[in-house]
């Protein structure tokens, strides 16, 4: 009341008695023609009994809030059960290939003491240690988690693992050129997403409504271009919906008279489900080919806990609606995490074997390769600096669900791959060589961020050039210049290029 009484009071020392002669006033006219229309819902909106009903709905909406809040503090605290479900390599010849050719992606010297900084903290979510911090104890403990998805006193139960442990580190330190300190330093912690605590933060019950009804309208324009949802894959004649951990719900839609019949399997990211992809979806159903949406619902901002399909998993169910369909083959299309599933994908299923199910492969903002440089640091733990890691960190990193996934169910080595160009199939194997390095189709198109937030792309570039044969001139390997993760999706030229891959491919 006071507030009003001062602004009567200001306007009247300005001589602004009637308030026609109020500045702009005039403007206010051109709704008069809605005083009549409006004044019955007004009347209705401000009597006693719709405000009584309002402020009723309040009082629910804001006890919801609370009993949600203390939901989630509750399934926050359980989700920092260390349940052991994340698996390491299943074979010692597994563990060999995975750790050879990850030490072939180091540099010597300076870059092999970056690169085994980024594994450690001083102190949860703040600077990378420094390499003299680090000692070979810590190193081994760091191993033990990443090859065999084990704390090192587990590990240490088995001779054979003592010495391959012990072996790995000598081999880091010969191959390398580099030193670690002697013993264990318990000021520094390694980063083992399987046994950290899982980070959350909490967002509103309202917050969450607003995603599922977003989705949900996502799925009407979805119907209304011809796309049909199709809970789950095919057992005999009919659809049978089963449980999460076995099955996939996905989008179906094909054109009469496609002018290529070869699918376009896409697998989106983190984030909030394909609605945040809606534009994307938009501009693939103008291409003349079948098109599959595989939802990924764990990393979709979804509450609801849902078990998760391992790479493994996903590949075989792919592979039954694949069948179910009548379609041999299919191009793979990954943005982000999807990439990773693509990779297992590729891992599965080599381009050069006769039974592949992959036609080709566009990778957009790819985390498969040179997964354990600085990914799982930027993603997981790292304090954000910039507006696009504060929106990742909202909608992707802090989500409870999403952060679950990282930190209980992600399993790196399922999902890596070094893979080989399809001109070189058939040189000679490199050492250990095995599933991790599959052959790409000869349609590949991989797309990279320059300023991407999580990886460091113009390393990834070079290694892709170098390491794989990838060319730029062949339109195999393309550099996003000034694109943040995902940025390609709100820059049209980008996009289009993208699209066209997609359409080609």
């Amino acid at each position: 009341m006071s507030t009003i009484l001062a602004l009567a009071t200001y306007l009247e020392s300005q001589g602004l008695h009637d308030p026609v002669n109020i500045p702009g006033y005039q403007y206010l006219s051109i709704f008069q023609p809605l005083h009549t229309t409006l004044e019955p819902v007004l009347s209705f909106i401000t009597s006693r009994q719709t405000l009584a009903w309002i402020v009723s709905l309040f009082h629910i909406w804001m006890a919801s809030e609370l009993l949600f809040f203390i939901h989630f503090w509750t399934k926050l605290r359980q989700a920092q059960t260390v349940d052991r479900v994340a698996s390491g390599p299943r074979s010692r010849q597994e563990r060999r290939e995975l750790f050879q050719r990850c030490l072939e992606t180091v540099d010597k010297g300076e870059g092999a003491k970056r690169w085994a900084e980024t594994w450690f903290d001083t102190g949860r979510t703040t600077q990378p240690a420094k390499f003299e911090q680090i000692g070979r104890s810590n190193m081994i403990e760091w191993l033990a988690w990443a090859f065999w998805a084990m704390p090192t006193e587990e590990v240490f139960a088995s001779p054979s693992n003592v010495m391959d442990l012990n072996q790995m580190v000598d081999t880091i330190e010969s191959v390398k050129g580099i030193k670690f300190a002697k013993g264990y330093n318990p000021e520094v912690e390694s980063i083992r997403l399987a046994f950290d605590p899982v980070l959350a933060s909490h967002r509103p019950l309202v917050y969450y409504a607003l995603v599922w009804v977003a989705n949900m309208l996502a799925g009407l324009v979805f119907n209304l271009l011809g796309f049909a949802r199709i809970e789950g894959t095919v057992h005999g004649k009919s659809f049978i919906k089963q449980d999460p951990d076995t099955d996939l719900s996905y989008w179906h839609r094909s054109p009469a008279n496609p002018d290529n019949k070869i699918p376009l399997v896409f697998i989106h990211g983190i984030g909030v489900g394909l609605i945040q992809y809606i534009h994307w979806v938009v501009a693939m159903a103008t291409i003349s080919r079948p098109i599959i949406l595989i939802e990924v619902p764990y990393v979709s901002n979804n509450f609801a806990k849902s078990e998760c399909m391992t790479p493994d998993e996903t590949y075989f169910a792919i592979e039954r609606i694949l069948k179910y369909h009548g379609y041999p083959k299919a191009t793979f299309m990954g943005h982000s995490l999807g990439t990773m599933l693509c990779s297992a994908i590729c891992r599965a299923s080599s381009a050069s074997s006769p039974k592949s199910i992959i036609h080709g492969l566009v990778l957009v903002d790819p985390i498969c390769f040179l997964t354990h440089h600085s990914l799982a640091r930027n993603f997981a733990y790292k304090v954000p600096l910039k507006a696009s890691e504060l929106v990742m960190e909202f909608f992707a990193a802090r989500e409870i669900g999403t952060s679950w996934y990282i930190m209980r169910r992600f399993q790196w080595n399922q999902c890596i791959m070094f893979p080989i160009h399809w001109k070189r199939r058939f040189e000679r194997p490199s050492l250990y060589q095995g599933k991790l390095s599959p052959v790409l189709p000869r349609r590949t198109r991989v797309f990279l961020s320059r300023n991407d937030n999580l990886l460091n792309m113009d390393m990834v570039a070079d290694y892709l050039r170098k390491n794989i044969g990838l060319r730029e001139d062949k339109e195999e390997l393309t550099v996003m210049d000034n694109m943040d993760h995902a940025q390609f999706m709100l820059h049209p030229s980008w996009f289009f290029k993208v699209l066209k891959a997609a359409e080609e491919c």
